[in-house]
């Protein structure tokens, strides 16, 4: 439970399965009030909008629960079925107090957490539209029920539930509002710390981080390094400003190789990279970075309308379980042997 409030602090699918959970409870909470509320006072019609709303109530959670827990985030029906949570919430709502009891249903203050919920996706604006809503549904049950809707006393019952409700929903909104802010604020602030901003790539503390975390978990990778063969004689030759664009473009030559492979790259400093490849088999590795130094090999890179290539060569190799240190150290020397065998190769093995 612990974890899954930790989540809920910064995933939007931990919240969702949180609100999940509550609307099953709530759903036997309601079953439970509304079954001892008949026995005091049956009422066959009632009866059977409330076996008509569970029913309802269960397909539609069942359907919602399988989109929150078998889709990816992000998919359109999970986007749908979540976001639609709220209305369907609302809706249940508005259906479930007149039968528990109206203005007296032990149900109402759930309309306090639909509120926030709503608020969760649509912030001030949302907060004030749902809090406005329940405002509506409450007065015309309010209107409805009340005796005498026009006394002191009852005029003041409603006036502070409507109070309360728009209270909680501005409230609730700002309260989001402001956390979202942080929260992107934040974000960006660990994006800056943790990306190159020259390749897009991420940088070398986030190379350390998912290293350790990866030896940590047991995970079963190969590391790789490489550097531009030469780089120094490119910045002498066309200037910094080439060299730069040099790096930019080897940094979306990775990426694109490995947009649909298994594998992380990162800007280890200067002109050296480093690559996390997560397979079993060698050959798969091999042949990924043959793709890789081909790639770079036969790009053109241009300065002033003067066409050239730059090459690469890499060291890799299969972790067994070190330090990260170790790790880094092992593969380095195999990229020390390849550059000083002749460069634009991969080197597999230590020599020596």
């Amino acid at each position: 439970m612990k974890a899954l409030l930790d989540r809920a602090y910064r995933s939007h699918h931990a919240l969702e399965v949180i609100f999940s959970s509550l609307r099953w409870f709530f759903l036997v909470l309601s079953i439970g009030v509304f079954s001892v509320q008949y026995v005091e006072n049956p009422n066959e019609d009632k009866l059977f909008f409330f076996i008509v709303l569970v029913v309802f109530g269960f397909i539609y959670m069942g359907v919602s629960d399988y989109y929150l827990h078998k889709t990816p985030e992000g998919s359109k029906m999970y986007t749908l079925m979540t976001k639609c949570g709220p209305f369907f919430d609302f809706i249940a709502f508005s259906a479930l107090i007149p039968l528990t009891g109206g203005l007296k249903s032990p149900l109402f203050p759930l309309a306090y957490l639909i509120i926030l919920h709503v608020a969760v996706y649509w912030r001030f604006l949302g907060g004030m539209i749902a809090a406005g809503c329940f405002t509506l549904v409450y007065s015309i049950i309010f209107f409805m029920q009340a005796q005498d809707a026009t006394s002191i006393h009852s005029m003041i019952d409603f006036f502070s539930a409507v109070f309360f409700l728009l209270l909680i929903g501005g409230l609730g909104g700002i309260i989001v509002s402001r956390e979202r802010k942080h929260q992107w604020e934040n974000s960006i602030l660990v994006e800056a710390a943790n990306r190159d901003y020259l390749t897009n790539l991420a940088n070398h503390r986030s190379f350390q981080e998912c290293l350790r975390k990866d030896l940590e978990q047991g995970k079963e990778f190969y590391l790789a390094l490489t550097d531009i063969d030469k780089f120094k004689s490119i910045n002498d030759k066309y200037g910094h400003v080439t060299g730069d664009r040099v790096l930019r473009q080897i940094g979306e030559i990775l990426t694109t190789v490995l947009s649909n492979k298994q594998g992380k790259a990162f800007r280890y400093g200067g002109e050296e990279f480093a690559l996390i490849l997560y397979y079993h088999d060698e050959k798969e590795v091999k042949e990924l970075l043959d793709e890789i130094k081909e790639a770079v090999a036969s790009h053109n890179f241009y300065d002033k309308g003067e066409a050239f290539s730059v090459t690469m060569s890499f060291g890799s190799g299969k972790q067994n379980g070190e330090r990260p240190d170790l790790l880094v150290e092992k593969v380095d020397k195999l990229l020390y042997i390849a550059k000083n065998g002749g460069r634009n190769r991969i080197v597999w093995a230590e020599v020596g």
